[in-house]
């Protein structure tokens, strides 16, 4: 049944439920559809069905990073860390929070195998480096890595290590060459 809108059968309806404005329908809910009597449930029509949950999904577990990865890695975030406690310059800071991005997906890198041992091993070298806080050498270690190394198999982490060297060779006066 249509009511039309400002009609005393809409006030009568809009007073006893609601009126759907999508439609200009009246919907009662006092009336059930049964010629007056009450619906089910206390007067309110059936509500309806939720639609069915998902099935949740598969947890995936991811593998640890392999252990002798870890030295160079912890080497890494110490640099990071160290750099940051040193300055008090905000460009500085964001660009090692960019650094601490690339360094995590170094760590997705070597927790799948997906980086060379030629790369690991200019990698380690660099962080030999970077624990005794020669940075011109850990400079160097990079140079060579960029110039010997395909790309793309760095171009996710790289540049962010680069990234720190020379914040920290700045922070720490030292020249690079």
């Amino acid at each position: 049944e249509i009511t039309i809108k400002g009609s005393k059968q809409w006030y009568q309806r809009r007073v006893r439920g609601y009126f759907d404005v999508a439609t200009c329908v009246s919907v009662d809910l006092t009336d059930g559809g049964a010629g007056g009597q009450p619906a089910a449930g206390g007067g309110y029509p059936a509500q309806p069905t939720p639609p069915p949950q998902p099935a949740p999904q598969p947890v995936v577990e991811i593998p640890p990073v392999p252990e002798h990865h870890n030295p160079m890695l912890q080497v890494l975030e110490n640099a990071v860390l160290d750099c940051k406690n040193v300055t008090n310059n905000p460009t500085q800071k964001r660009k090692l929070d960019e650094v601490t991005g690339k360094i995590d997906a170094l760590r997705e890198r070597l927790r799948y195998d997906s980086v060379s041992q030629p790369v690991v091993d200019h990698l380690n070298y660099i962080a030999g480096a970077l624990n005794t806080k020669d940075y011109n050498q850990a400079l160097y270690y990079h140079t060579t890595l960029a110039q010997s190394c395909n790309f793309s198999e760095v171009s996710a982490f790289l540049p962010g290590i680069k990234v720190l060297l020379q914040i920290g060779a700045q922070l720490h006066n030292v020249q690079h060459y």
